[in-house]
């Protein structure tokens, strides 16, 4: 299980370094461009059949991404979209399937592709390292600063609390690199105290 964890940290940091994400909140719709992948509204679709939180499928070699506005607030469509970004990234998506992203934690667990895309999404949305440099010290500044919710901002904390007991910062040449792209954001937040 570690193996596939390290697989999906490792794609976060390598899509925020090739997108040049240098700042938070992150824009999704930068990712999704880069890799020239669609998204669309559940609002918006002519598919009325459409459940859950959302999905991703492939047609014609291209990856459209669903995402439920209607029933759900900004902050969970946005984990919703970077989660499935992570399974077009990861190499999930099969041609003309629909697998729906239900937010279920006990599915999450049994499930190695979901838990990568959960792992990709808050990695993306929330990176440790610059959460880590900018001195976070609540779940609340997390969910500000990134544009999460706070269920997500809780369990990025309570990651982050045990990252800093192991002292697990810019060990990785991908997290160096990641943070030294954030480095002015991080420098201009932490001398006009904006965090």
């Amino acid at each position: 299980m570690y193996t596939e964890y390290k697989s999906a940290r490792d794609a976060a940091w390598r899509t925020l370094i090739e997108c040049k994400i240098t700042s938070l909140p992150l824009n999704l719709v930068d990712i999704t461009k880069f890799y020239n992948i669609s998204t669309i509204s559940y609002s918006k679709s002519s598919d009325k059949t459409l459940e859950g939180d959302g999905f991703s499928t492939k047609i014609n070699g291209r990856y459209i991404i669903y995402y439920n506005d209607i029933n759900f607030p900004t902050v969970r469509q946005r984990f919703t979209v970077a989660h499935e970004i992570g399974h077009c990234l990861l190499g999930h998506v099969k041609e003309n399937l629909r697998t729906y992203r239900h937010n279920s934690e006990t599915d999450e667990y049994k499930d190695l592709k979901e838990l990568q895309a959960n792992v990709f999404a808050r990695d993306i949305l929330m990176p440790a390292t610059v959460l880590h440099s900018l001195n976070v010290t609540s779940a609340e500044q997390i969910a500000d600063i990134c544009n999460v919710s706070m269920q997500s901002a809780e369990k990025r904390y309570n990651r982050l609390l045990e990252l800093n007991k192991r002292g697990m910062f810019n060990k990785h040449p991908l997290e160096k690199q990641v943070y030294n792209n954030f480095y002015t954001y991080i420098k201009k937040a932490l001398d006009t105290g904006t965090i």
